[in-house]
C-alpha cells in the first residue's frame, strides 16, 4: 500500500509540473526534457509513467477537467424540479468554463489544434462529451416523465449550453473581458432557462 501511495504521489507531481508548463508555454513548445528540468524527475522516470508527451498532456487534461465536470453536473441528480436543476446547473456550468485552469486549457487546445488535430478529441473526451451526455440523459428523463417535449435531444443540449454562454464566455475566452461576476452569471442563466423552457417545457414541468 505504501508503494502505491508513493507511485500516486509521483504521478501527481509529474502531472502538476507538466501542467504548469503546458499552460504557460503551450503543448508544442513544451518538451519532455523541460518537464524533467522543471523538477518532475528524470526523463526516464517520466516515460515510465507516460509513454509520450501526448499521453502526458491527455492525463493532465483529464485530471484537471473531469472532476470539475462531475462536480458541476451532479446537481442533475440532486435538485428537485427541472427549473431548479437547470438554474443551478447553468450557474455551475458557467463557473466551470470560466475557471482559470479550464479556460487556459481551452486556449492551449485552440492554439495547437491546427498542428495537432488529436488534441481537440482529447479535450472533447475530457469535458464536453461527458457533460453533454449527462445533460442528454437528464432531458431524456424529463421527456419520459412528460415534463419536456424535445424532438432532438442532442440539439437541445447544445442550445441550452450555448444560451448559458451568451454575452459572457466568448469575450472571456478571448481575454476581452474578465471573469463574470455572480450577478452576471445569475442574469445569463435566468434568461437561458426561461428561453429554453419556453421552447421545450410541458404543462407538467416543475
Amino acid at each position: 500500500m505504501l508503494g502505491s501511495g508513493v507511485e500516486g504521489d509521483k504521478r501527481s507531481h509529474i502531472l502538476k509540473t507538466a501542467g504548469m508548463l503546458f499552460l504557460e508555454r503551450g503543448f508544442g513548445r513544451t518538451s519532455m526534457g523541460e518537464v524533467a528540468a522543471a523538477g518532475a524527475g528524470s526523463k526516464g522516470t517520466i516515460y515510465s509513467y507516460f509513454r509520450s508527451k501526448e499521453e502526458l498532456f491527455k492525463a493532465f487534461m483529464f485530471e484537471a477537467i473531469q472532476a470539475r465536470v462531475s462536480g458541476a453536473f451532479e446537481v442533475l441528480s440532486e435538485a428537485g424540479g427541472i427549473r431548479t436543476a437547470l438554474n443551478e446547473l447553468g450557474r455551475r456550468y458557467l463557473r466551470l468554463i470560466t475557471d482559470p485552469v479550464v479556460s487556459a486549457i481551452y486556449r492551449v487546445v485552440i492554439h495547437e489544434a491546427p498542428h495537432f488535430p488529436e488534441i481537440g478529441d482529447m479535450f472533447n473526451d475530457a469535458g464536453p462529451k461527458p457533460a453533454k451526455r449527462h445533460l442528454a440523459n437528464y432531458f431524456a428523463q424529463g421527456i419520459e416523465q412528460g415534463k419536456l417535449e424535445i424532438g432532438d435531444v442532442p440539439m437541445a443540449v447544445e442550445q441550452f449550453l450555448m444560451l448559458c454562454q451568451a454575452r459572457i464566455v466568448q469575450d472571456f475566452w478571448f481575454c476581452i473581458r474578465g471573469a463574470p461576476t455572480e450577478d452576471e452569471i445569475d442574469k445569463a442563466v435566468n434568461a437561458a432557462v426561461f428561453t429554453f423552457l419556453a421552447a421545450y417545457a410541458t404543462d407538467q414541468c416543475d
